[in-house]
């Protein structure tokens, strides 16, 4: 039978499909284990990038505190010699900024390399799982069927033996129906059609009870779109309503949380 071959079709569909699914998801594990060790290392390098950038931007924040303190602790007159401390001071502070720029930039580094990392791991091991499983899968497909192709071919022997000896009974009982109702038919039809003739003939032609069934129908479209209209009206109103109150509630938000805020630090 025709299904059997459709199982059959959409079988060979299938496995071809999910063996280079295989093949592939296994290729991309393969690369990824050649990749994951580069990726570590990248992360081991960021973290001791890191940790060099935060001890020089320690001491670039324990010099500019000297430099600050020095300014303080100025008792002289001389005006000169303030300047100089001062202008040390303002180049530590620069000093120090750049540091922190350079650290923001190696933190950046190492924080998304490890979260690249292990975010990578998880996933890979995910894949790994559903390839694991759609192997398993594929292996039992290809062994289902080809260790029960048999039995395939005996229901496809089967059924159809069954349906061509179902059509032959069902064909010989129409037709043995089928005269003796022609039989029946044409010994009642005679004075059937011959009235219902007279009457196409001679009755009315379109009737009332439809026209105005019509009429009702135009009637009660035309109220209940009055009233549609109306309503739509109302809720396009209240929508504008709630969208306007919405949008300035926001507005009343923002302003408040601008007015409220800290200015970010300078960077120089």
């Amino acid at each position: 039978m025709d299904r059997f071959d459709k199982i059959k079709e959409v079988y060979l569909d299938v496995t071809r499909s999910t063996k280079d699914q295989i093949q592939r998801e296994q290729i991309i594990l393969d690369a990824y284990r050649d990749f994951r060790g580069a990726l570590k290392h990248a992360e081991v390098m960021a973290l001791e990038v890191l940790r060099t950038a935060e001890q020089k931007l320690e001491a670039a924040k324990a010099g500019l505190q000297r430099a600050s303190d020095a300014v303080v602790n100025f008792k002289g007159t001389e005006v000169a010699e303030r300047a100089r401390l001062e202008l040390t001071r303002d180049e530590q502070l620069r000093r120090t900024q750049d540091e922190e720029k350079r650290y923001q930039i190696a933190k950046d580094l190492a924080d998304n390399l490890t979260v690249s990392y292990n975010t990578s791991e998880v996933i890979m091991a995910r894949l790994m799982q559903m390839t694991n499983a759609k192997e398993r899968v594929y292996a039992q497909a290809v062994t289902f069927f080809s260790t029960n192709d048999s039995v395939f071919t005996a229901l496809k022997a089967s059924f159809t033996g069954m349906f061509g000896l179902h059509e032959a009974t069902q064909t010989l009982n129409e037709m043995k129906e089928g005269v003796s109702r022609s039989l029946e038919v044409l010994a009642e039809i005679g004075d059937q059609v011959g009235e219902a003739a007279v009457k196409a003939g001679y009755g009315p032609t379109i009737r009332a009870d439809a026209v105005k069934k019509l009429v009702d129908s135009v009637i009660t479209f035309q109220e209940r779109s009055l009233e549609i209209i109306g309503e739509m009206r109302r809720l396009a109103t209240q929508n504008s309503t709630e969208i306007r109150d919405a949008v300035e509630d926001g507005k009343r938000r923002i302003a408040r949380l601008v007015a409220e805020g800290q200015a970010l630090p300078a960077n120089g």
